[in-house]
């Protein structure tokens, strides 16, 4: 009876052995899972994309003269001021000798100075959509197109 019982416990840790190597319990995480995490970029090698953004000011111009109801002088300052900002920001943005954190600062610094600028024309209320309609990212007026089509349906 103690050899059977011998017997009996020898095949059952034989099977659970057998169970532990297949299931790789002993590596750790199973293989597969283990994933890649690329090491993140040095802040001095992050390049910044640098777009023309003056070729569709006549398009966005239209926009403007809508939204704000501006006559044609004041259509032609505004257009100055962003033409101004425009071609300071890529300046500085196409510019290599400078870092990316000064490069950031220097852009916020032109955000605002351009803000300032346009506050000889706009009210608050203006501004504040100005920086909605102006600063908009590619990605967001893509979502917008796309929500104006479902919309319309």
């Amino acid at each position: 009876m103690k050899n059977a019982v011998l017997l009996l416990i020898a095949i059952i840790s034989l099977f659970i052995t057998n169970d532990v190597i297949a299931q790789q319990l002993d590596s750790g995480v199973p293989r597969g899972q283990r994933g890649y995490v690329p090491p993140p970029l040095d802040r001095d090698k992050g390049a910044i994309s640098v777009d023309d953004t003056l070729k569709d000011i006549d398009g966005k111009m239209d926009i403007y003269e809508e939204t704000f109801s501006l006559d044609s002088f004041e259509k032609a300052v505004l257009k100055n001021i962003i033409v101004d900002f425009e071609t300071n920001k890529m300046k500085l943005l196409s510019n290599e000798a400078i870092s990316y954190d000064i490069k950031q600062q220097t852009v916020l610094k032109l955000n605002d100075k351009l803000s300032k600028d346009v506050s000889v024309i706009l009210t608050e209320e203006e501004i504040n959509i100005f920086k909605e309609l102006h600063f908009r990212t590619k990605r967001q007026i893509r979502k917008d197109k796309k929500n104006k089509k479902g919309t319309k349906s």
